[in-house]
């Protein structure tokens, strides 16, 4: 069992809250098997059942644990653990197919206007210049799993809103249309908490934390032809990155 540091100013209830996590984190509880019940952590921690429930409180918060009232606490079960691996050539269908899953998409909204300041910056437009906006909700086993916006230059994508109707991977309609293979040049990685919009379409609760991953993606004549913001559900993926070997 791991000890608990009484030289911190760590609040008693926090503490427990991450021994129990820790263990959770660790496999020491399964899913389906109950956990310790408020009389039993009680007498572990030695504390009160008061500050026992404020820890377990903390990680209901969390969507660590569900509560089932008369019949204790449960782990939450994930739908999907995913190691998800970006490469300079990842495809969103691709990798989730070699994961053992069903990819798909949905297109919420199509648009053209002139992008913000950091797509232009990032793509490098000219003042004034117009992109697509696509804003695409992506599934793994019809399971939402990340929010995208894209935005493609329309000097090099013309008449593309003809050629969405159909979305179920937009680098195969682009290959398809335009002849145009996509390569990752660089990505900026944060983590945010979703918007209410956001948080209703991944049908995640507000605090959970989305991987917000901004990328910048060249053609195979070295144009800069998508800037993409992507928010990843993080309580059902895991993201790493593969470097080129040398």
């Amino acid at each position: 069992m791991r000890e608990l540091d009484r030289h911190i100013t760590t609040p008693r209830y926090l503490e427990i809250a991450d021994v129990l996590q820790t263990e959770i984190v660790n496999g020491k509880y399964k899913l389906n098997e109950r956990l310790p019940s408020e009389a039993q952590l009680c007498n572990r921690f030695r504390e009160n059942r008061y500050t026992i429930r404020q820890a377990l409180d903390i990680l209901l918060y969390k969507g660590i644990m569900r509560s089932h009232q008369g019949k204790g606490h449960y782990l939450c079960e994930k739908p999907l653990n995913l190691q998800y691996t970006i490469t300079p050539e990842m495809r969103f269908s691709k990798v989730i197919a070699m994961l053992g899953c069903t990819p798909s998409a949905k297109l919420l909204q199509q648009e053209k206007l002139v992008p913000p300041e950091a797509v232009v910056k990032g793509l490098k437009l000219e003042p004034g210049e117009e992109a697509f906006r696509l804003e695409i909700l992506r599934y793994a086993n019809s399971i939402p799993l990340t929010w995208n916006v894209t935005w493609l230059p329309v000097k090099y994508f013309p008449e593309l809103l003809d050629h969405t109707y159909s979305l179920d991977s937009l680098y195969t309609m682009l290959d398809g249309v335009y002849d145009v293979q996509l390569y990752r040049i660089w990505s900026t990685f944060q983590a945010i908490y979703p918007t209410a919009v956001e948080a209703g379409h991944l049908k995640v609760p507000s605090n959970i934390n989305l991987l917000h991953i901004e990328s910048v993606m060249r053609d195979g004549d070295m144009r800069l032809v998508e800037y993409t913001s992507a928010k990843y559900r993080g309580d059902l993926c895991r993201v790493s990155i593969q470097f080129e070997q040398v």
